[in-house]
């Protein structure tokens, strides 16, 4: 089993040391004990699953298979990362620590092993994309053919994802960019706006307000609406509050939906007016659904492309141009 991290123990060798040893404990002063893959796959399904058992099933493993690996671990570390008793199992505070980097070590490790895989088949640029699930489909559609045109190469795997944990997962290297609404970032992150959608009314083909070729914000007041959680996207359900509320609306939030595939059919039930951006309104018709504008200044929601700041690859800068082209060109980038 490959070994991905070494991890102090007492030291085990005082002497006889030839000169590469010397360099390497002189790098890396540490014993050469080391902590194997599937040993922190199993501490993290236990901390998953808070059960040896399932966390045993989850791993297709025996249970007493899954208890060594975590005892030997726990020696490696020098502390328990779990406390068991026969009732249940919880996370010890050095396992609280200890298992937040023992995840981004394991999928920095799994994504490692599939570039080297995809570059055994002469994809040497593979990414991983998030996208917030509302993205236009024509920004992803417009970006690939141009990332697959390059030299090597660019091929993506797109990972749909709500916005904030968008950004957890970028600063824990499961993914390498994301197109996500309005993010709060973080020192970590950068980011490069890459469309301005306009927000559109999404109405019962019998509403009254559906006669009307705008909307006016105002009009919305005291009516049951529908749009983005906060608890999903804070940021993003805030910039909508805020903009309508500035255009006279007095926001009432009847239901709070986190996929146009579930606000639509609450629309049709007439039950509350959706709230949702024009590009994702066009991608998904629905018949007994109109969309409105909103009367000018209309409000709207920013898409943006994320990355690390300490990561930016050839692969990842040619991403980043890719999509900045398409901002400066495409009708729908300002």
């Amino acid at each position: 089993m490959a070994c991905i991290a070494h991890l102090p123990v007492s030291p085990r060798r005082a002497a006889g040391i030839n000169d590469e040893e010397r360099y390497d404990r002189q790098a890396d002063p540490v014993d050469r004990s080391a902590v194997e893959l599937r040993q922190l796959e199993y501490a993290l399904a236990v901390a998953d699953e808070l059960h040896f058992g399932r966390a045993a099933a989850r791993m297709h493993v025996t249970q007493q298979s899954v208890s060594e690996q975590i005892r030997r671990l726990e020696r490696e570390l020098g502390t328990p990362l779990f406390t068991r008793t026969s009732r249940r199992v919880t996370v010890t505070t050095a396992g609280q620590t200890f298992l937040p980097e023992a995840r981004r070590a394991v999928a920095a490790a799994r994504h490692a092993l599939e570039v080297g895989r995809r570059a055994a088949r002469g994809e040497t640029s593979w990414l991983r994309i998030g996208y917030a699930e509302d993205v236009t489909p024509r920004l992803i559609q417009l970006l690939t053919p141009r990332l697959a045109a390059q030299n090597p190469p660019v091929r993506v795997t797109p990972v749909p994802m709500t916005t904030p944990d968008q950004l957890t997962a970028l600063i824990e290297r499961r993914l390498d960019l994301a197109f996500g609404w309005t993010p709060e970032l973080v020192p970590e992150l950068a980011a490069l706006r890459i469309t301005r959608e306009p927000l559109v009314v999404a109405l019962a083909e019998s509403h009254p307000l559906a006669a009307e070729p705008a909307v006016e914000p105002a009009s919305l007041s005291g009516r049951p609406l529908a749009l983005v959680p906060r608890d999903v996207n804070p940021s993003l359900h805030d910039r909508m509050v805020g903009q309508l509320a500035a255009r006279g609306a007095v926001v009432e939030i009847r239901q709070e939906i986190s996929s146009l595939d579930r606000l639509l059919p609450l629309v049709l039930a007439d039950a509350a007016i959706g709230i949702t951006v024009a590009g994702a309104a066009a991608s998904k018709p629905f018949t007994g659904i109109v969309y409105r504008r909103f009367t000018d200044p209309t409000p709207y929601a920013d898409c943006h492309l994320i990355w690390r700041r300490d990561t930016t690859t050839p692969a990842i800068a040619t991403v980043i141009q890719a999509a900045r082209d398409l901002r400066d060109h495409a009708p729908f980038g300002r």
